[in-house]
């Protein structure tokens, strides 16, 4: 009965984001992917957004359209003046506010929300997220005129017991394009978890379109959670079936801005002992159904932090409940 008064919420979802197979019996359903609604959802979320990022285009320039549709990521070295850099980094690493962390097998990552609230006392870094040319950026690469939810991220690899981590296997984050981005503060050397991406791997070709049909009539069954819930995971035998070009490590200089369409498939790179990165980072994710890029102003941009803030209280409620740590859990903040 709790099921059936579910029907119309799961069918509400097909028109949203939602992606797991496991979770929504309809998303996941064997029958129906055989008749190709993974597949559908795929290819109109896919042209909806190519129109949506078009749209939000104007001022970009055709190297960097060019870029971002044929390689799936834009990559800027030396992204601010010296001198503003120099300001916006010492304003990150004297940060003090609050700070979680998750824990992924032997990996810890920290962030910091970087909400309205937040950013009134850190001009520098509200000076970089909100210039105009950021602004631009993020909106085509999004397909959204609402502003990405900016945190400071740090990622500490191997300073936590546990199996290896999840995110360092090739994957993609959702079935749509959707964007995630990174202005490093620090360099990123070789072995240090560095960001992987495989380039074009974000764009629908024949091979990649059989593939995802045969994957979606079994995904809902599949042993790795993630992967059944659509974050959709890669083996070496799939890459090898995708014909994919070989994966770009971003082991860059500081003051270099990272923005990818995180359909493509991606993984955090591999390390060597202890290590850290440190970021600006952001992350957005629309609805890729919706015909027009959304709203976007200041009001938006506090009402999208206000509902992160209710998620996360509800969260550490209920870990509290359980007696179990909250997935992302408020750290004391040693000053990055």
């Amino acid at each position: 009965m709790s099921s059936l008064q579910k029907i119309p919420l799961y069918l509400f979802e097909l028109m949203t984001s939602a992606k797991s197979f496991k979770d929504n019996p309809i998303i996941g359903s064997k029958t129906l992917n055989r008749c190709g609604l993974h597949v559908l959802r795929m290819l109109l979320s896919h042209f909806v957004m190519r129109i949506r990022m078009l749209v939000l285009s104007i001022g970009i320039s055709a190297e960097d359209r060019r870029c971002f549709f044929q390689q799936g990521y834009l990559l800027k070295e030396d992204y601010l003046p010296e001198n503003d850099f120099e300001n916006l980094e010492n304003e990150i690493r004297a940060f003090d506010g609050e700070v979680r962390e998750a824990k992924q097998g032997n990996t810890l990552t920290q962030r910091a929300v970087l909400s309205p609230e937040v950013l009134a006392e850190y001009p520098e870094i509200k000076k970089t997220l909100f210039s105009k040319h950021f602004q631009r950026l993020a909106r085509f690469t999004s397909g959204h005129m609402r502003d990405p939810l900016y945190y400071l991220e740090e990622i500490k690899n191997e300073y936590s017991s546990g199996q290896s981590d999840p995110q360092k296997m090739f994957h993609h984050d959702t079935f749509h394009p959707s964007m995630k981005c990174w202005l490093f503060i620090g360099d990123v050397a070789e072995n240090s978890g560095a960001f992987t991406f495989i380039p074009r791997s974000h764009r629908l070709d024949w091979k990649r379109i059989k593939w995802e049909y045969k994957m979606s009539v079994v995904a809902q069954d599949d042993k790795n959670n993630m992967h059944a819930r659509g974050s959709t995971r890669y083996s070496d035998e799939d890459l090898a079936e995708l014909g994919l070009s070989a994966p770009v490590e971003f082991t860059v200089k500081k003051n270099t801005l990272v923005m990818v369409n995180v359909f493509g498939i991606h993984k955090r790179g591999d390390s060597v002992g202890k290590s850290t990165r440190l970021a600006l980072w952001g992350d957005s994710r629309t609805n890729p159904f919706l015909p027009f890029p959304g709203v976007g102003g200041e009001y938006a941009n506090k009402l999208q932090y206000h509902f992160l803030g209710l998620f996360r209280k509800k969260a550490d409620e209920a870990a509290e409940k359980r007696g179990s740590r909250s997935p992302w859990a408020v750290i004391s903040n040693d000053k990055k």
